[in-house]
């Protein structure tokens, strides 16, 4: 190998490196906005109580109508909840709510969802990323410097 092609090969490494970092950024900024923010809230101040199911429909992603009580003040909300076609109205549910906003309220263990949505976040786009990287611009550029 001359030294031309060794400086190349460090080039094009370090520029899948960067093009693999700027993706997962991306990719996991983007895939925050779906619920991660309300999750860290309320995991970062979390405060529980015991919900009572309002209603379920199950048909609609799981999702489950509760109302809890917090500082004197009843509240209501919804979530999903894995189990509810077990679930029926009258059957009480636990609650995570943020101490400093309790209207940011969860079905469940704010910290373990948020734990697990941060996993599944990372691995989603680390793996994302690479597989762009390896299964798209790698053989593309492979391909322009072959013609070369």
């Amino acid at each position: 190998m001359s030294a031309v092609s060794v400086g190349r090969t460090r080039n094009l490494r370090a520029s899948y490196i960067g093009m693999a970092i700027v993706l997962t950024l991306a990719t996991a900024l983007g895939a925050a906005q779906y619920g991660w923010w309300r999750f860290m809230t309320i995991a970062a101040h979390q405060a529980t109580a015991t919900g009572t199911v309002l209603k379920t429909n199950c048909k609609n992603n799981n999702e489950v109508f509760y109302s809890f009580s917090t500082q004197g003040n009843a509240l209501e909300g919804r979530d999903n909840w894995i189990d509810c076609r077990s679930l029926r109205a009258g059957d009480q549910l636990p609650i995570s709510f943020s101490s400093r906003d309790p209207t940011q309220n969860m079905a469940g263990d704010g910290y373990a969802r948020f734990l697990s949505e941060t996993i599944a976040i990372l691995l989603a786009s680390v793996l994302g990323s690479i597989v762009v990287v390896l299964v798209f611009v790698y053989p593309a550029r492979k391909q322009k410097s072959v013609r070369e």
